[in-house]
């Protein structure tokens, strides 16, 4: 049996939080909504699709709606560029995955959404994204997203983020009254809608890049009616095409950069790998951590296997996961506390 050991795949700063829908170890959908205020049809099967999804479609999707008609109560310039970016011709009600149009609401839409989520979750992700935000009071937020591309990628690539209001009170036509818009795209946190570009066209496989920006919050609003969500995209000409996405409505986050401090004094060596056991060593050079879990997961994210409270120290350590009952493929061994994540990949073969 031939054992593989690649380099980093991921270095994440880490947050106990189960607030984001997604998964950092999976391909996850983003899901947006075109919509406007003054659009009587959007209150029908437009805004019951929508709000059926969010309830029933939680699991590797995030959401937001846009509004990119100027007239709409809820515009928003950044809403405009990327439904523009999906299609010229968009016309309000529609829902969009990844990119592509899933019709205007309905049980066919629900049904092509979902079923494409569950679908591509189950392939492995090109990119690796992990999102940590942390406001200041009421008035402003500052977010951090940790790449990873696991396999060699090649191209023009740009990392947005977006700032997203959960729940926002305002009239919708054909309906009464004022009611609860929810997921509303409000703004970039970049001067561009589509984010900063990644330096280069060419990136090795465990090419990892955190990327950081601050935004400050609307008059009178609260940080924890909002959500951060990053996404990856790929410069195509004058589009920009989805890759990947991950966000957090936790504001509380670690904002440290003490994962590649760690992670640069890391030594990981697997000496023994089958299908029922994995043994392999591991020190670091930086000062002692403790509490921290040692993880094993499959590609899809599935715990497989976990230590908790172990301590780093620059003396080697032994550890041995047996009674596994693996497949072959390809596994993730981590390293986790509060404040940072370490990740190695093994393929066994």
């Amino acid at each position: 049996m031939r054992i593989i050991i690649l380099s980093i795949i991921s270095t994440f700063f880490y947050i106990n939080s189960m607030s984001a829908q997604g998964s950092d170890t999976k391909q996850n959908g983003l899901v947006v909504k075109l919509s406007a205020t003054w659009c009587p049809v959007c209150s029908g099967a437009a805004w019951n699709s929508y709000n059926s999804l969010l309830n029933n479609v939680k699991n590797n999707a995030f959401y937001f709606t846009a509004h990119s008609s100027s007239t709409s109560r809820l515009f928003s310039q950044t809403g405009s560029d990327i439904i523009r970016n999906f299609d010229q011709s968009a016309y309000q009600p529609a829902f969009y995955l990844n990119g592509l149009n899933k019709g205007s609401g309905g049980s066919v839409t629900e049904r092509e959404i979902k079923n494409a989520i569950e679908d591509d979750v189950t392939k492995e992700p090109s990119a690796l994204m992990k999102t940590v935000a942390r406001a200041s009071g009421n008035t402003s937020i500052k977010a951090q997203v940790t790449l990873t591309f696991p396999k060699l990628m090649t191209g023009n690539y740009t990392m947005g983020l977006y700032l997203v209001e959960k729940v926002v009170k305002e009239i919708q036509a054909g309906l009464s009254g004022t009611v609860e818009h929810k997921n509303v795209l409000r703004n970039s946190f970049f001067t561009h809608s589509f984010g900063e570009d990644l330096p280069g066209t060419s990136f090795a496989a465990g090419y990892s890049k955190t990327i950081s920006a601050s935004i400050n919050l609307p008059a009178n609003s609260s940080a924890s009616n909002f959500e951060v969500i990053a996404v990856l995209w790929k410069k195509n000409g004058v589009k920009y095409e989805f890759v990947n996405v991950h966000g957090t409505s936790d504001m509380a986050g670690v904002l440290t950069n003490i994962s590649e401090k760690v992670d640069e004094n890391f030594n990981f060596i697997v000496t023994n790998a089958t299908l029922n056991d994995i043994e392999f060593q591991f020190s670091s050079l930086s000062s002692p951590l403790k509490g921290i879990n040692v993880q094993l997961r499959d590609i899809l994210g599935r715990t497989v296997k976990q230590e908790r409270g172990i301590q780093f120290s620059n003396e080697l350590q032994k550890m041995h996961f047996s009674n596994l009952n693996l497949t072959p493929g390809t596994y993730i061994i981590s390293f986790e506390s509060r404040e940072f994540l370490i990740s190695r990949k093994v393929v066994i073969k």
